[in-house]
């Protein structure tokens, strides 16, 4: 949407003070601002269409095997009592005997063919039925290839943009060296967290994705906030510090230092915006157009970043809040829950703000011309 309103103002004055608007290139920035939200959606729809079917179908399918289980071993239980109490008096002293005695016998772990209480074999095979289910199955599998994926195209985006103009000279290959090694060591790291998964969450699977999920959601939230930074900020940066470049040079460049006073001053507004103003958009966004999981605000965020990445190492000012918005729908239609009414208003909202803020740039040039 920021991207939106710079390139409104853009037009408004330089249309009325030089008339150079290059259409052709504001042509393709429409176009972009059309077809990013639908790539955005794209990406986000097959990583947490993949996510969702092998992993959160998987969980919901152990979490009621085991629910079964638990309800098998209860009614299990509720009829050794009534068969103990319809034995007669005499008969239960040595039932009693051979259950204590498989109750040891079932610590130590022996074979089902050594127990002697029907109750004690019975209970063996649901503890059988229970070990073999891998509970941890897509956890163990899919999270760590999930997580190697995020941490290599966040390490893209560092290495092939971030570093950029740091003067650290790296190669292709050192560039794709470094992603790997990064997405192997994130590999390694979530696998080993899933094998330290015990207990409670060893059954209640729709916690332990989520603490995992929240954790890689963190990362790929700091990615998008990344990848804002090098669009959207970039935007309003860049018609100030040519406007600064004129003033100090009496010349229009094609290209114009940035200095860094600048540069932080702009960072600390997108900071204060976000603190104060922020709110809105993020409940809008987080909770209004779709319901969300730590699984997709990380499969939205990832898929966003990405987009928006390429699009600033291509040098093409798209809207980083139109390209997640479109990441949230991709979303909403795996979990076919889409709040289509909401997206009417925010796409009249897109279409009206480029012309729009021309406009109003143009009055206010007009105005300022006039008083000066």
């Amino acid at each position: 949407m920021g991207s939106s309103i710079v390139l409104g103002i853009s037009i408004g004055g330089t249309d009325l003070a030089f008339s150079t608007v290059k259409w052709s290139k504001i042509g393709e920035i429409a176009i972009s601002w059309v077809v990013s939200p639908v790539l955005g959606a794209t990406l986000s729809y097959i990583l947490y269409g993949l996510i969702k079917r092998n992993i959160l179908a998987y969980n919901d399918r152990a979490e009621e095997r085991v629910k079964l289980l638990k309800a098998r071993k209860k009614q299990l239980k509720r009829n050794q009592k009534e068969y103990f109490e319809s034995l007669q008096e005499v008969d239960k002293l040595p039932y009693t005997t051979a259950l204590l005695r498989d109750q040891e016998a079932f610590k130590d772990g022996v074979a089902k063919e050594e127990l002697e209480t029907e109750y004690y074999k019975e209970l063996h095979d649901l503890e059988n039925e229970r070990d073999n289910l891998d509970t941890l199955k897509a956890l163990k599998t899919w999270v760590p290839l999930v997580a190697a994926l995020g941490a290599m195209i966040m390490t893209a985006m560092v290495v092939f943009k971030g570093l950029k103009n740091t003067g650290l000279d790296l190669t292709t290959l050192h560039s794709v060296l470094v992603m790997g090694m990064i997405g192997a060591m994130v590999w390694l790291t979530a696998f080993i967290y899933t094998k330290t998964i015990r207990g409670k969450h060893k059954e209640n699977l729709g916690k332990a994705t989520f603490i995992m999920f929240s954790w890689m959601q963190v990362f790929t939230a700091c990615a998008f906030a990344f990848s804002h930074g090098s669009n959207d900020i970039a935007n309003a940066v860049g018609p100030f510090v040519a406007i600064i470049d004129v003033i100090r040079t009496n010349a229009l460049a094609a290209q114009a230092t940035v200095p860094a006073p600048v540069m932080v001053t702009f960072g600390v507004a997108l900071i204060v915006g976000l603190w104060f103003i922020g709110k809105e958009v993020i409940q809008t966004v987080g909770t209004n157009l779709t319901q969300m999981h730590p699984a997709s605000g990380f499969s939205a965020e990832l898929a966003a970043a990405a987009v928006v990445m390429g699009a600033s190492s291509l040098g093409i000012p798209v809207s980083s809040t139109h390209i997640l918005v479109g990441a949230v729908i991709g979303i909403g239609l795996v979990n076919r829950n889409t709040n289509w009414g909401l997206m009417k208003p925010i796409g009249l909202a897109w279409v009206i703000t480029l012309p729009v803020s021309a406009i109003i740039s143009a009055l206010m040039f007009l105005l300022l011309t006039n008083v000066m």
